[in-house]
């Protein structure tokens, strides 16, 4: 069977199909030798792309099946499911908008859409078996989004109008998550396989208590652990949680202060320098990973911590900021590093740590596409399998180089701006571990001119596609490219442009085109997630308010 698309972006403006079968890359007399040490060691990944950028969300599970939020061709955000051989969309049809809320390892993808305007979010389940199957709203007429799914198939999430926390059972049924007299709003945030829920809940005077609900749904207060404030997030299946406080300074300020915390030992407190600590992830062996803010916001720094080993800083030099976002039972961690550059600008790369020895990523693949740089590691499997967003999307990375037996394809680059009645220049590298294969391309520039062929430049499983295209007026279109080899397998990615006319001369005069931030453009500023990409939303309302971000 192939990668390919399926479901309601696949024909939201025309079909995209990934196509190829997945293989062990050494398996093949084709295959370009892996100019890397490291293979003989299997410390190498074979690359799968899953969706062009931008991505905003991902997990994997422990089969190595994905899940993302990623723009559709219809320029809305769309769910995608890869299985292990395709991606599905898994999105109503129709829907104005669908997010994100877990994965588990059964393949189980929770999530919300937005229909219709002026409907509100409503959450779902979607299995490949059953397909789609909307939850029972406990707020109709409110927003309701889902943050967490265990294997047993209970979801958790909250009501956005009253924040007010709720569960599910496996059989779609509503569990009220119950609040004791004094205490108001609530938000579940994780649950492990024991049905036991961790969030938070705000007591009479208005600050937020670090909760868990037990499988009846009743409420156990874990207070604030001296500070002011505090919320429980992950929570394995030891039944510890992960969390943080937050007090106020002598100057006003929030401080937020990250822990560990079980009924047997108590709370442990992240105690590294520095006023800001926030745990991402929280494995079955007691293990956190998260960053902290340095006390002269320098910039944030990757860290490991456990009861037994302490606080571990996985920030490295000449690197100016990292961020750890997931860590495996077998200890391995994923996350990022951030490089300045001598002009100014800065580099994201993606790193992995074993043995808390940080790894560039891209130094580990299996015969990359020119010009493709993997700039976060998001999510890790019990396997070390990766998925990480780069230059050219989101892609699944597979310990031991097992890959896909299409093209995979590198960055799309395009000449900006694009303007009408001027000839705009498209690049595609690709790479094929069929050395022997050739290969075919076709850009569709998205205005009606349909396919067209592509120039193909290769040699010895590397290559790249070039076209030219003139738009005749201005406007929102979407550029599909596709590379096909010559056993039929091809592999697809799109682009969202916008042509306008130039600016006035009297503005384009005055323009500094050569400072740093006109060359940036006017593109907002990246923010991160407080906790990681796991983290419930509610929470990241809750730490973002706090912060008046």
């Amino acid at each position: 069977m192939g990668i390919r698309w399926t479901g309601t972006a696949a024909l939201a403006a025309r079909a995209l199909v990934l196509t190829g079968t997945i293989w062990s890359c050494g398996a093949s007399a084709d295959s370009a030798p892996l100019p890397l040490s490291a293979q003989a060691r299997g410390d190498v990944y074979g690359i799968i792309n899953l969706a062009p950028p931008p991505i905003f969300r991902a997990f994997i599970n422990a089969r190595s099946q994905a899940v993302f939020e990623y723009t559709g061709l219809d320029n809305t955000l769309h769910i995608g499911f890869f299985d292990g051989q395709r991606v599905i969309d898994v999105s109503p049809a129709g829907a104005l908008v669908s997010t994100l809320g877990a994965l588990n390892d059964h393949g189980v993808v929770a999530a919300q859409t937005r229909p219709t305007i002026p409907d509100t979010f409503q959450p779902f389940r979607w299995t490949a078996a059953h397909g789609l199957t909307f939850l029972p709203d406990p707020d109709p007429g409110a927003d309701t989004f889902v943050t967490d799914i265990n294997n047993r198939g209970q979801i958790v999430g909250s009501s956005q109008v009253v924040d007010r926390a709720v569960r599910w059972d496996a059989a779609n049924r509503l569990v009220p998550l119950l609040l004791p007299a004094g205490f108001t709003q609530s938000f579940a945030g994780d649950i492990n396989e024991f049905n036991i829920t961790a969030g938070a809940a705000t007591a009479a005077d208005g600050n937020s208590h670090a909760v868990l609900w037990n499988a009846a749904g009743n409420l156990i207060d874990l207070g604030t652990f001296g500070a002011m404030s505090a919320v429980a997030g992950p929570i394995n299946n030891r039944n510890e949680v992960a969390g943080a406080t937050m007090n106020l300074d002598s100057a006003g300020n929030q401080n937020f202060r990250a822990f560990l915390w079980n009924r047997r030992d108590g709370v442990a407190f992240v105690t590294p320098p520095g006023p800001n600590t926030f745990i991402s992830a929280l494995n079955e062996r007691s293990e956190a990973v998260g960053r902290l803010l340095p006390p002269d916001f320098s910039g944030n720094r990757a860290f490991y911590f456990s009861r037994t080993r302490g606080f571990v800083d996985l920030h490295r030099a000449p690197f100016v900021e990292s961020s750890a976002g997931d860590i495996n039972d077998r200890g391995t961690i994923v996350g990022s590093m951030i490089r300045a550059n001598a002009d100014g600008s800065q580099t994201e790369l993606a790193f992995r740590w074993t043995n808390f020895v940080a790894v560039d990523l891209n130094t580990r693949l299996l015969n990359p596409p020119a010009g493709l740089v993997l700039t976060q590691a998001l999510g890790i499997s019990a396997t070390g399998d990766i998925v990480a967003n780069s230059n050219a999307g989101l892609v699944l990375l597979r310990l031991g180089g097992a890959c896909t037996d299409a093209p995979v394809l590198g960055p799309l680059t395009l000449s900006e701006p694009v303007r009408p009645d001027v000839a705009a220049t498209l690049t595609l590298s690709f790479s094929d571990r069929n050395v022997r294969d050739t290969h075919t391309a076709t850009v569709d520039w998205g205005d009606g001119s349909g396919p067209q062929a592509a120039a193909v430049q290769e040699n010895d499983g590397q290559g790249q596609v070039g076209a030219t295209h003139t738009y005749a007026g201005s406007g929102e279109f979407t550029i599909v490219a596709s590379v096909t080899d010559t056993t039929g397998k091809t592999t697809t990615t799109f682009r969202h442009v916008t042509v306008e006319l130039p600016p006035p001369p009297s503005i384009a005069a005055g323009a500094n085109t050569s400072s740093p931030a006109a060359a940036a453009g006017s593109a907002a500023p990246r923010r991160r997630a407080l906790f990681g990409s796991k983290v419930p939303p509610a929470l990241q309302t809750w730490v973002n308010k706090v912060l008046k971000k």
